[in-house]
């Protein structure tokens, strides 16, 4: 049982009352919500550039793979890479509000579109990772040559622009390979690979740079490639 002396001690304490006596000033109101964020009726997918289709590779292959998902988004344009959570384009707005990234993308995604993808053995996963880094190393470095050279050389410093191009045409003859006369990489449904290499060889044609377009030109399968995607999952934008 609690102490009745103790409890009026407390009561009668004049810094209790006085406390008491002001926070009644000011009773406790819940007012409603001036401003809700509205959920959007699409998410949204902000891409650089001031076209729904970007040039910007990392940009492209997250508008190509969401296509193949059949995914329903619209592409937002924009130069201010400060608006995404980490600090570059692109990121993915969802209906609720959440902001997504990088592998964060393909993992909601693949997570609830999966049936429109295929489906890789343990040794297609391997090889679509190999071609993957390859795409990621020389093809990069070919297409961002200008920008790259600096970091480049510092990790091999003969490296010039002659052998960045000699290198990247290497990737592709054995990406090429890779392809054959499939639809895509590994079967009738695409995977992440075939929006890696569609989105290298769209900027490498849209750029419209000589070098660059002729190495991939002299590939009649991977011309057909793009041309396929580009028709089937961008007629309306490209």
């Amino acid at each position: 049982m609690s102490d009745p002396t103790w409890r009026n001690t407390i009561n009668n304490n004049p810094i209790q009352q006085s406390i008491r006596q002001f926070l009644n000033k000011f009773p406790l109101k819940t007012y409603r919500t001036l401003h809700r964020p509205r959920e959007l009726d699409c998410s949204k997918l902000y891409i650089w550039g001031s076209t729904k289709t970007s040039l910007d590779q990392e940009c492209v292959k997250w508008q190509v793979y969401l296509k193949f998902s059949k995914y329903d988004f619209e592409n937002e344009t924009s130069n201010e890479p400060l608006m995404s959570p980490s600090g570059k384009l692109p990121f993915l707005v969802l209906t609720t509000g959440e902001n997504l990234v990088n592998d964060a993308i393909e993992r909601y995604i693949s997570d609830r579109y999966s049936a429109n993808f295929g489906s890789l053995s343990n040794e297609q996963q391997a090889d679509s990772q190999a071609y993957i880094a390859l795409a990621d190393t020389k093809l990069r470095n070919a297409l961002y040559k200008n920008l790259a050279i600096k970091e480049l050389l510092t990790r091999k410093p003969v490296l010039n622009g002659e052998e960045i191009y000699q290198e990247a045409a290497e990737a592709l003859q054995s990406i090429s390979v890779a392809l054959g006369d499939k639809d895509f990489f590994f079967g009738s449904l695409p995977t992440f690979i075939d929006a890696i290499i569609f989105s290298y060889t769209h900027v490498m044609l849209a750029i419209k740079t000589k070098e660059l377009t002729e190495l991939v030109q002299k590939h009649s399968n991977l011309i057909k490639f793009y041309k396929r995607i580009n028709n089937d999952y961008f007629s309306l934008e490209f």
